[in-house]
C-alpha cells in the first residue's frame, strides 16, 4: 500500500510536524505500507519516521509581511519559474508513484497551484485522495472563498474523497465559521487534535532532561521562529522585569530565525546568566512537561502540543496577515486550557501580568478526550471509520 502526503513548505515547523504526526500515525498502525512525503520544507525533516522516503521539491521562502509574502526561491529562481518547476516535478513523481492514497496538507490545489497538473492528470487512478486541514483556516471571507465558495468547493469536490481536520469538534467545527456546501461537509471527519496525551508527567521530564526539582523553570518557543526577533527581544524584556519570579529561562528560537537576529539574541544572552539559547529542541514536548511556563507561539502544532502535555502556558497569535492563530488560541483560552496574550499587548511591553499571572497561578489543563487524531488514522483510511 504505497501512500503519498504532499505540504508545501510554511514559514515555520507547523505543516511539517502536523504531517509528521499522520507518518508516524500510519507506520504505527500495524499495516505494511511505504509513505513518502513530497514536500518543498527544508527544516524539522528529522521529525518524520525514519522509514518515511522524501521526494524534495525546490524551496521557498517568504514572510508574513504586512506590504506582501515576498516568496523568493531558495535556489535563486523567480518563483514563476520556481512553481513551474515545482508542479512538473510533483505531476511526475505522482504518476510514476502512483499512490494509493495521496493526503494533502491544507491547500487543495498546493501552493500557487502547483499539484493541479498532477490532480488533474490522475483522477482516473482509482487512487483515494484526501485533503487535510488543521481546524481554523482564514477569516470567513477567505476561506470561503478559497475553500468553500462556487469554484473551490468544485475543485474539492471534483478531487478529494474526504476531509480530515486535526481538531476536535467541541473545539472547532468549520460548518459553525464557514460556509460549507452540504456535499463536503459530507465527506469531513474530526480526527480530534493528532498528539496523544503525554504520560510523562513534571517530575519524570525532569529527571530525563536533569533538571532539578527545584528549578524554577520557563521554557519558550515561537515554533520555526521566522521573523520573530520583534517577540524575542519583548519576552526578554518582561522577563528580565520578573527576574524574581523564576531562575532560569531556556529559549528555543527556532531553525528559521534569521542567522543575524539569532546571533543578537546569544550576544544578550552572555550578559543574562539566567537566560539559556538554544536554537532547535526536537525534545520540545519533553521540556514543556519540565517547565513550571511554557511560552509559545500559537500555531495550531503547538497548541495541540500544550494541550497533550497538559502544560501552564501562555500562547502568543504571533500572525500579522492572516487571524487563525488567534481565533485558534481565543477558543482554547475559553476553555480555560491556556492564557493568551495578543502580539500588540507583547511588542508594547505589556506582556508582563500575564506572564506572572501564569507563574503565581498555574494552569494545568486536561483535554485528553481532545486528543489522539494520528492513532485514528489507519482505521479512517482503511477501516471505513464514520
Amino acid at each position: 500500500m504505497r501512500i503519498a502526503m504532499y505540504w508545501h513548505n510554511g514559514r515555520s515547523l507547523g505543516h511539517t510536524a502536523e504531517s509528521a504526526k499522520v507518518a508516524h500515525g500510519l507506520l504505527g498502525g500495524g499495516r505494511p505500507l511505504s509513505v513518502t512525503g513530497l514536500t518543498g520544507a527544508y527544516r524539522g525533516l528529522d521529525l518524520l519516521p525514519a522509514a518515511m522516503d522524501v521526494v524534495k521539491l525546490p524551496a521557498f521562502t517568504n514572510y508574513d509581511d504586512p506590504a506582501g509574502w515576498q516568496t523568493s526561491g531558495r535556489s535563486g529562481l523567480a518563483a514563476g519559474p520556481l512553481f513551474r518547476l515545482r508542479a512538473e516535478l510533483a505531476e511526475v513523481y505522482l504518476r510514476h508513484y502512483a499512490p494509493d492514497v495521496l493526503l494533502v496538507n491544507h491547500l487543495p490545489k498546493g501552493a500557487e497551484d502547483e499539484l493541479v497538473p498532477a490532480l488533474t492528470a490522475t483522477r482516473g487512478d482509482g487512487g483515494r485522495r484526501v485533503l487535510t486541514l488543521r481546524g481554523v483556516l482564514f477569516d470567513a471571507e477567505k476561506t470561503d472563498r478559497e475553500y468553500f465558495g462556487p469554484d473551490s468547493a468544485q475543485w474539492i469536490d471534483r478531487h478529494f474523497d474526504a476531509i480530515h481536520v486535526h481538531t476536535h469538534p467541541e473545539v472547532f467545527r468549520l460548518e459553525d465559521h464557514y460556509r460549507v456546501p452540504r456535499r463536503l461537509r459530507e465527506r469531513i471527519h474530526y480526527t480530534g487534535y493528532l498528539v496523544d496525551e503525554s504520560q510523562a508527567g513534571r517530575d519524570t521530564a525532569r529527571a530525563e532532561l536533569g533538571v532539578d526539582d527545584a528549578e524554577r523553570l520557563v521554557v519558550a518557543s515561537m515554533g520555526g521562529g521566522q521573523g520573530a526577533i520583534g517577540l524575542w527581544t519583548a519576552l526578554i524584556d518582561a522577563f528580565t522585569a520578573l527576574r524574581p519570579e523564576f531562575d532560569r529561562v531556556r529559549l528555543v528560537t527556532g531553525p528559521y530565525l534569521e542567522a543575524a537576529d539569532a546571533a543578537a539574541l546569544r550576544a544578550r544572552a552572555a550578559d543574562l546568566p539566567w537566560l539559556e539559547i538554544v536554537g532547535y529542541e526536537p525534545a520540545m514536548t519533553t521540556w514543556m512537561a519540565a517547565a513550571d511556563l511554557f511560552v509559545g507561539a500559537a500555531g495550531a502544532n503547538m497548541l495541540s502540543e500544550v494541550l497533550a502535555v497538559g502544560c501552564n502556558a501562555v500562547v502568543i497569535p504571533r500572525q500579522l496577515r492572516e487571524p487563525e492563530q488567534r481565533i485558534h488560541a481565543g477558543l482554547l483560552a475559553g476553555r480555560g486550557l491556556v492564557r493568551a496574550c495578543g502580539l500588540a499587548e507583547v511588542l508594547a511591553g505589556d506582556a508582563g501580568p500575564v506572564l506572572a499571572e501564569a507563574l503565581r497561578e498555574p494552569l494545568a489543563p486536561k483535554a485528553g478526550h481532545l486528543l489522539g487524531g494520528a492513532r485514528r488514522y489507519p482505521e479512517l483510511l482503511f477501516g471505513g471509520a464514520s
